[in-house]
């Protein structure tokens, strides 16, 4: 067992609140209407939900905006709206959560709406997802104007976290010419991938697929420690990159260093699975947050581990603070004697 340096973890723990993390990516609206089922429809044989609670809150990269503003680190928001009244709703959810207000940058597109996507909730049962959205790349312009953005705000950044839902915002060029500039100022950049764009990630620090999305950029399932190995080695000789995580559900995580040429197995730490949903969010979030914050590849990937056992105990895309994490590795005897 792999054991974390408790003073270490504190350290960076009380660095948290001096950080400053772009969020680049895109940004969605998650909306859940929460109710029960007493009949079936006269009109269709469907459950009828009788709605009791609604609730709006961010998803996307906006979840990780949420788990950075969890952990007490203050986020700069780039990337692309709608030019429509979810946007303003958008735009205050994100003001609540300890992201800069004056430096986000949100493109205002006549083309596309902000994304929506409402889930329809009867008891813990989801029902059915409902998505409102435009799948466009980003236009010319709208890429010049975000890389304008991000190069104004880089310097100041102690990390980038490039979320990537599909959705337009990170386009071939925004992908390369943002990770090229980390690269060229020193700068941390991770990226949570999308398989479409899997290969174009060349240079960053880390990337944090799950087995599913490593296996399919690479045409062959994942499943055994010795294909988890092959693939990161794989992965890392054709990306150029200093280390790469590969997330596996119950079998936990895998770290690959680049340098030491070596792979970790990180255990699972959850104790029940609840709702997996935005648990990727959250390991780059804590990964990023408390490598940036001094902790070493395999002590942030052992905490963000950490995170995600914890909310994957929870309903919905939640979140986690120091607290909870200090408390679960002490619990699981993580921490050095």
């Amino acid at each position: 067992m792999y054991y974390l340096d408790r003073n270490r973890f504190q350290t960076s723990t009380q660095n948290l609140k001096n950080l400053n993390i772009i969020v680049i990516g895109d940004f969605i609206l998650d909306e859940y209407l929460i109710g029960e089922v007493n009949r079936i429809s006269p009109e269709a044989p469907v459950p009828v939900v009788w709605v009791r609670k609604e609730k709006i809150t961010l998803g996307g990269a906006g979840n990780v905006v949420k788990n950075l503003s969890s952990l007490g680190v203050k986020s700069v928001v780039l990337g692309r709206a709608g030019k429509d009244e979810k946007a303003n709703i958008l735009l205050e959810l994100l003001s609540r959560e300890n992201s800069d207000s004056e430096k986000n940058f949100l493109i205002r597109s006549e083309s596309v709406p902000t994304i929506l996507k409402t889930r329809v909730i009867a008891g813990h049962q989801q029902v059915c997802r409902i998505d409102k959205e435009e799948l466009k790349p980003i236009s010319r312009e709208e890429e010049d104007s975000l890389l304008t953005a991000f190069s104004e705000r880089i310097d100041s950044a102690d990390a980038v976290i490039l979320s990537d839902y599909d959705k337009g915002t990170l386009t071939p060029r925004i992908i390369q010419e943002v990770s090229k500039l980390c690269k060229e100022r020193g700068k941390i950049v991770t990226v949570d991938p999308q398989v479409s764009h899997f290969f174009l990630y060349h240079g960053v620090s880390i990337l944090t697929p799950n087995h599913h999305e490593a296996g399919k950029a690479l045409g062959r399932k994942l499943e055994t420690d010795s294909e988890i190995l092959n693939a990161a080695e794989e992965i890392v000789q054709k990306l150029s990159c200093p280390s790469l995580m590969i997330t596996r559900g119950e079998k936990g995580m895998s770290l690959y260093v680049t340098s030491k040429k070596e792979i970790y197995h990180i255990p699972t730490v959850a104790q029940e699975v609840f709702d997996v949903t935005g648990a990727g969010d959250t390991v780059i979030s804590a990964y990023t947050a408390y490598h940036a914050a001094g902790l070493n590849e395999l002590d942030a990937s052992v905490v963000s581990n950490a995170a995600a056992g914890i909310v994957v105990g929870k309903l919905g895309a939640e979140t986690v603070s120091p607290d909870e994490l200090q408390r679960s590795l002490s619990d699981r005897g993580t921490f050095s004697a």
